[in-house]
């Protein structure tokens, strides 16, 4: 009886710990996503001399994705912050639409450095405010998280508008998108905007705990920029 019972308490530890491994394993493979996606944003940080131009908002918006999916991954593995439920999720994916907005402004339409710094503090006072939104109540929350949905959804319509723009220029035709750095910026916007859409349909939908699949498309923007970089590099033969 006690040698029965022993086996059976072994075999439970064996496989708590060999479930361990694998979601240790799995959650590591997946983290390989956002550390490529920091050091792209470097790359374009240390190329941009530390300067306002595209490629620092290009690095600003890969640095925000990245963090974004360390963000959600940690907290739903480890519980590192309180942010654990459907709502906030949801919110997360909002955060990247002022650094959209500022990659398409100085892409599509340069403006003085003012107005930029102008947007850089009202998207820093937007994460001040997704943070808030976790120590409050609930009625208070509502307040808040409506306001931060206004902001994010008037920097993702300002994001759509800009692409619009750019579309509607005269000299906008397939030759011209094909030579020019339209087709990226497309194609970028394209990618992120269906990932703000399709996470939080997602998380409405089904349980956080699958988190995991709306990864995929802030994957395949980090990728996208990757496949770029590799194909203008000039390899020697």
């Amino acid at each position: 009886m006690q040698s029965r019972l022993f086996r059976l308490i072994t075999g439970f530890f064996f496989l708590s710990f060999m479930q361990s491994i694998n979601i240790d394993i799995a959650l590591a493979l997946i983290l390989v996503i956002p550390f490529h996606g920091i050091f792209l944003s470097i790359f374009f940080f240390i190329n941009s001399g530390w300067k306002v131009s595209p490629n620092f908002f290009l690095g600003l918006l890969l640095l925000v994705l990245s963090s974004l999916i360390l963000f959600q991954l940690t907290d739903l593995h480890y519980k590192c912050i309180a942010f654990n439920n459907a709502r906030h999720f949801s919110l997360y994916e909002l955060l990247i639409s002022p650094f959209l907005f500022l990659y398409n402004l100085i892409m599509i339409k340069p403006v003085l450095p003012g107005r930029i710094y102008l947007h850089l503090l009202i998207a820093i006072f937007n994460f001040l405010l997704f943070v808030l939104t976790e120590s409050v109540s609930s009625p208070i929350f509502i307040v808040l998280a409506v306001v931060f949905i206004i902001i994010n959804g008037l920097y993702l319509a300002g994001s759509v508008r800009l692409l619009i723009d750019l579309v509607k220029n005269p000299e906008f035709s397939w030759e011209y998108l094909q030579a020019s750095e339209c087709h990226g910026i497309i194609i970028i916007n394209i990618l992120i905007c269906s990932t703000i859409i399709i996470s939080i349909i997602f998380y409405l939908i089904c349980p956080v705990n699958n988190i995991h699949l709306t990864q995929v498309l802030k994957a395949l923007v980090i990728y996208y920029i990757y496949f770029r970089i590799l194909n203008r590099a000039d390899f020697p033969n």
